[in-house]
């Protein structure tokens, strides 16, 4: 009856991890629809609002970037704009995506032949219509390529429900440059606040998403407060910092740096 045996107990325990996953699916849905699935609607609808507004308004929004082989590219301008639901009753990913686009047909000459085969592979690839001709020296080799197009980039950021995680995952695709950024924010940080925040992303006031810029005066300021309190510190000392301060001292210290931080912390941009 060994054999037996070993078969029930491996049977057992199969049956229950299965039924440990399946607890584990049915309490990640509980989740989702009391908890993400409102903030998943909640970006759908100001994204879709947002999307909307910008048809009317034609805000300008400028941008340039480091083309394979061509090199930076300015005057590219953001327009548009389109939003995509996987479901709209209960969205798990949503993708919002524009194209910065230049004003009008321009010619591109790229060398050498290498060179030119990146940017060929670089149009194809954001589905930009384009015309090109052969660079030839006087003995007729090939030395690059002319690329006539209307410059286009395509841009996407993906919003995605991560219930194992139970968080916010926010994928930016050609947002930052030619690149993918992936972000994660806990559910609880969705509110207003970071929606306003998204709407200064997409705009490009700000370029971290969850994350508010600091000015170079203030990062300034605040380099200047720690280092005055380091000299403070190591003067108390008597030029020993090794040693450590009485515990009022250092409470008295810590409230100064944390009023200094604060002070640079404060929203740079507040909803009307």
């Amino acid at each position: 009856m060994g054999i037996l045996d070993d078969l029930k107990r491996e049977a057992s325990r199969l049956q229950g991890e299965q039924e440990h996953l399946q607890g584990g699916e049915a309490h990640q849905e509980q989740r989702y629809h009391a908890v993400a699935k409102p903030l998943m609607k909640q970006i759908a609808t100001y994204l879709c609002e947002m999307s909307e507004q910008l048809k009317v308004v034609q805000m300008p929004v400028p941008v340039a970037y480091e083309i394979p082989g061509v090199g930076l590219v300015k005057e590219l301008y953001q327009g548009n704009y389109r939003v995509y639901l996987d479901s709209r009753e209960a969205p798990r990913k949503i993708a919002f995506q524009f194209a910065c686009t230049s004003g009008s047909v321009n010619k591109y000459s790229v060398t050498p032949p290498t060179a030119a085969e990146e940017t060929r592979q670089f149009m194809k690839k954001q589905q930009i219509h384009f015309s090109e001709w052969g660079i030839r020296d006087n003995q007729g080799r090939l030395m690059g390529a002319h690329f006539e197009c209307q410059m286009q980039i395509q841009v996407k950021l993906v919003f995605a429900a991560d219930m194992e995680n139970e968080r916010l995952v926010v994928t930016s695709i050609n947002r930052h440059g030619l690149t993918i950024k992936h972000s994660n924010f806990s559910f609880d940080r969705i509110d207003d606040k970071w929606m306003d925040e998204l709407g200064h992303y997409i705009l490009r006031k700000n370029e971290q998403l969850g994350v508010l810029d600091i000015p170079e005066s203030a990062r300034q300021e605040i380099q200047k407060k720690v280092k005055e309190e380091q000299l403070r510190r190591e003067a108390e000392l008597g030029g020993n910092p090794k040693e450590s301060l009485p515990e009022e001292q250092n409470k008295k210290r810590s409230g100064k740096l944390e009023k200094v931080f604060k002070t640079f912390s404060k929203p740079l941009f507040t909803k009307k």
